[in-house]
């Protein structure tokens, strides 16, 4: 299992008024982090934090200055038109983030992926891994597999120590809970709010990967019946233990969804 550093850490978190991100940045400042945020309005409860868009590059080194640590979760989060909706966040952005990570001397870099770069998989007899490569479905996979692959790259030829979330089924809003319990496998990929801020701590604090190193982890809870992703090597690389399950965890009520 990973060793954890208990060093603080200067941390970018892009997209930081999401549903993962404005958790994440307060778990991070309630260990002690130096947590910037990034996102087009303030970010509540920061101090630190930069209103941008992320096709802005000016804007972008503006917010990765300083740091040793980004998470790079801003993107637009859904399936969309490649042109119109998806290439200037989720590809020209991420690009911004890669490059200035880069020339600023950003250490880590822990960017957001997606479980629907595995979803052409359909039904395995095993819990799905990351050698059993992408299939994505969708052209919002797609950017996150190319953000995957561009961050493999940025760890390979820039020294940087690189982690690929490919995140769970993370509902939004009660809403968004109830498609995940009509969909009759979302609670086996389910991703709880609370889970969400350990794996991060975990990314942010853990002393693997190395520089030069990339890894791609699946992010979930724990399942209700049966796995649908392999979770392992998250345990082995961060150390990362989930704690809830279905419905464990969230910042809002579903009673009457289970």
């Amino acid at each position: 299992m990973s060793q954890q550093t208990t060093e603080p850490k200067r941390v970018l978190v892009t997209g930081s008024t999401g549903a993962i991100g404005q958790p994440v940045c307060e778990h991070l400042l309630a260990r002690g982090h130096y947590v910037r945020g990034f996102a087009r309005r303030p970010t509540p409860g920061l101090t630190d934090y930069v209103e941008g868009d992320l096709n802005d590059r000016a804007k972008v080194y503006e917010a990765v200055d300083g740091m040793d640590t980004i998470i790079h979760l801003g993107a637009y989060p859904n399936p969309a038109d490649f042109i119109d909706v998806l290439l200037q966040p989720n590809v020209v952005g991420a690009y911004y983030i890669c490059e200035a990570a880069k020339d600023l001397g950003v250490k880590r870099l822990i960017l957001a992926s997606t479980l629907q770069t595995v979803t052409g998989h359909g039904d395995l007899d095993h819990p799905i891994t990351v050698e059993d490569g992408p299939m994505p479905v969708n052209h919002y996979a797609l950017t996150k597999v190319w953000n995957e692959v561009m961050g493999d790259m940025y760890a390979r030829v820039h020294n940087l120590s690189v982690i690929n979330v490919r995140i769970g089924w993370l509902p939004r809003n009660r809403g968004e809970a109830e498609r995940l319990v009509q969909s009759g496998k979302g609670k086996n990929v389910f991703f709880s709010h609370d889970d969400a801020k350990l794996f991060h701590e975990r990314c942010v604090e853990s002393a693997d990967p190395a520089p030069g190193e990339c890894v791609t982890l699946f992010a979930t809870s724990i399942p209700a019946e049966k796995a649908r992703l392999d979770l392992e090597l998250a345990r082995q690389v961060i150390g990362y233990e989930p704690r809830d399950v279905w419905p464990q965890g969230l910042p809002f009520s579903v009673e009457g969804l289970e």
